[in-house]
């Protein structure tokens, strides 16, 4: 883990005076400040992951052989839950791309993040081979310290099909971490390979002499090369229709972005801002998770593309040079 930012934060100086009284009131105050500025938001925290996760629902059609990118799906702007009278709708109830098409291909089903086709798949791909590859991704299993303690993530109780159909666009009851969405990243980047996420390098003595180093450790293969390349494809081109994602770079992205409903009263809450991403995107070196809670400053308004995606694109070309 090259960077793991949480805010609001505090200062710490203010906890290890030689004060004792002054250290407990900063202590008690900082409990009970209602931002929160203990909580380490990126691994301790968990959020509904919203349009990420169809990185996942990709991943189990893909490698289960239930659809193809070019594979055609509803381009519906709403459709009804299947046994029910609740409808789940594209952002903005926009038809699915561009045109006026009755279908269209999971390859802009992805690009265009079109909800009523991934509620489409996710019920083709069904509950059980779901939860399998979103384990394959370390969703749902019980997450190692990093070595501080990582919130477990899950995708939930997934009961009938129009749970599943909101499962399948990161809604209802699955939750995840900033590093767990980093990790889903990652593992595409890494051609499929989920690698054991730490924190520590390296120990040395006060003599600076190395005591330990950390030796990088794969668990497990999440899929293979060859679909982590039709991913890569299809985050590539999520990135083209991202604001901001056409502008000029020494390198490329491949990115998803997500807009999370929450709360009591998800229409009328602004939503979690999401954006995962890798670069560059053929060789890749860095890969990132960032959310902004509540929409930042954008309200109701906010997406992922336009709140959390510029804010990914700065760590980036900060770590590989815009």
């Amino acid at each position: 883990i090259l960077t793991m930012v949480s805010t609001p934060s505090y200062d710490p100086n203010l906890l290890a005076g030689h004060d004792g009284a002054a250290t407990q009131k900063t202590w008690e105050q900082l409990q009970q400040d209602p931002r929160q500025p203990m909580l380490n938001r990126a691994v301790s925290q968990t959020y509904p992951p919203g349009s990420t996760f169809k990185v996942i629902v990709t991943a189990a059609a893909l490698s289960n052989g239930i659809a193809k990118p070019e594979d055609q799906f509803t381009a519906a702007p709403r459709i009804t839950l299947p046994d029910t009278t609740t409808t789940l709708e594209n952002y903005n109830g926009s038809h699915c791309g561009p045109g006026d098409a009755q279908t269209a291909s999971l390859t802009d089903a992805f690009k265009y993040s079109c909800n009523t086709a991934f509620a489409e798949l996710g019920m083709k791909v069904g509950a059980a081979k779901l939860k399998d590859e979103a384990s394959a991704f370390g969703i749902g299993t019980q997450h190692p310290n990093i070595p501080i303690p990582w919130a477990d993530s899950t995708v939930g109780t997934i009961p009938d099909n129009a749970a599943m159909a909101q499962s399948s666009i990161g809604q209802r009851d699955v939750a995840l971490t900033p590093l767990d969405n980093a990790v889903i990243a990652a593992t595409i980047a890494n051609g499929g390979v989920r690698m054991k996420p730490y924190l520590v390098d390296q120990l040395q003595a006060p003599d600076l002499s190395t005591l330990e180093t950390t030796k990088p450790t794969s668990v497990g293969q999440a899929v293979t090369p060859q679909v982590a390349t039709q991913i890569t494809n299809l985050m590539l081109e999520s990135e083209k229709n991202t604001q901001g994602g056409t502008q000029p770079r020494s390198y490329q992205i491949a990115s998803k972005t997500g807009t999370a409903e929450h709360g009591n009263d998800p229409r009328n809450t602004p939503p979690h801002a999401w954006y995962i991403a890798f670069a560059p995107a053929q060789n890749p070196k860095i890969a990132i998770a960032v959310i902004v809670e509540n929409g930042g400053d954008r309200a109701l308004a906010a997406t992922g593309g336009s709140v959390a995606a510029p804010i990914a694109r700065a760590v980036l070309d900060a770590g590989l040079g815009g």
